[in-house]
């Protein structure tokens, strides 16, 4: 069941308001989806937040950015926010749904008639579909930079819009299918999710500003709104890599995300028994706090350069956008 909202007021008439459009897809466990659509126009660009429980600051920085939407007097294109694609799970700070044990991002493009994770997907895919740009906002499990992830090794179409946000590392998306970020950039869309920096289940106000202000730079490279656009210039690397710690006790990080390092530098020291070092070379894209590990804990992700991903086959020409499924 659908119901448009259109919001007006009197003195805010001239201004930009979005048409809301709510969708039920569980009445009884108050899975709603809350599309807000400014704009009619193309290029339409979707942006969603919270696909599971552990994305506040990435739907704060969907709540900023639609803050100042609503400040402007004239959009040229479409913009559609969803600032929680995943109600319960975002309620219960899940990664997981409780009612199907399942993962929003990993069963795109969905099913119409399936479990209630699975018509969440169709539902959502269905504006993916038509979207020109899709950016997705996610928090990371541990402390990290905002980055984007994006297949933008496959893609030309991608890589140009990662390059085109102005956040400072673009890592390769792993291609897991189901995934949004894998199976839109497979039908054509220019897609990318940005891993917030911060922490689960806390928002991190600086983090979703600067998140904001990547994505308002976006729409203002395309011409879609007012003001002064910056260069964007950003590192192109491959998937990220674990490190692992391979003994128990209190870790303690001794360098922080964002940072270069090199192969076999010290990255942090278990107290009392010897330091940790990076097998990789790159850039720390997350790093755990000080905490007590278990032998085998990831403690930190680094973004390895493109060319010391040899086991990945080089593609011998550039693939190209395939036809676009139409709905």
């Amino acid at each position: 069941m659908r119901q448009r909202r259109p919001q007006q007021s009197e003195e805010g008439r001239r201004m930009v308001k979005p048409e809301v459009d709510a969708v039920d897809i569980d009445v009884k466990t108050g899975n709603t989806l809350g599309f807000y659509r400014f704009g009619t126009d193309r290029p339409n660009v979707f942006i969603l937040s919270a696909m599971d429980g552990s994305s506040a600051t990435g739907v704060y920085a969907t709540y900023l950015t639609m803050k100042h939407l609503e400040g402007l007097t004239r959009i040229d294109g479409s913009l559609t926010l969803l600032p929680v694609a995943n109600p319960l799970s975002f309620r219960l700070g899940a990664k997981l749904s409780p009612l199907d044990s399942l993962d929003l991002d990993a069963v795109f493009p969905g099913d119409e008639r399936g479990t209630v994770t699975q018509r969440t997907a169709w539902e959502i895919w269905r504006r993916v579909s038509q979207a020109d740009y899709v950016i997705n906002l996610r928090t990371g499990w541990q402390s990290c930079m905002s980055h984007i992830v994006a297949m933008h090794r496959e893609y030309i179409h991608v890589r140009n819009m990662a390059t085109q946000i102005a956040l400072p590392l673009v890592v390769q998306a792993p291609g897991n299918r189901g995934s949004l970020t894998t199976e839109a950039a497979h039908e054509g869309i220019a897609v990318v999710s940005i891993e917030t920096r911060g922490t689960k289940h806390q928002v991190d106000p600086q983090a979703a500003v600067e998140v904001r202000e990547a994505i308002l730079n976006f729409l203002r490279i395309k011409d879609m709104i007012p003001g002064e656009r910056i260069e964007t210039s950003c590192i192109l690397a491959g998937r990220t890599q674990s490190v692992n710690t391979d003994r128990e006790g209190f870790f303690v990080p001794t360098t922080r995300p964002g940072e270069a390092i090199r192969r076999n530098e010290v990255i942090g020291q278990i107290q009392d028994k010897g330091d940790v070092t990076s097998p990789y070379e790159g850039r720390v894209v997350s790093l755990s706090d000080m905490n007590f590990v278990f032998e085998g804990d990831i403690i930190g992700r680094i973004a390895t350069p493109v060319a010391e991903q040899r086991a990945e086959p080089e593609p011998t020409e550039e693939r190209v956008a395939p036809k676009r499924r139409k709905w």
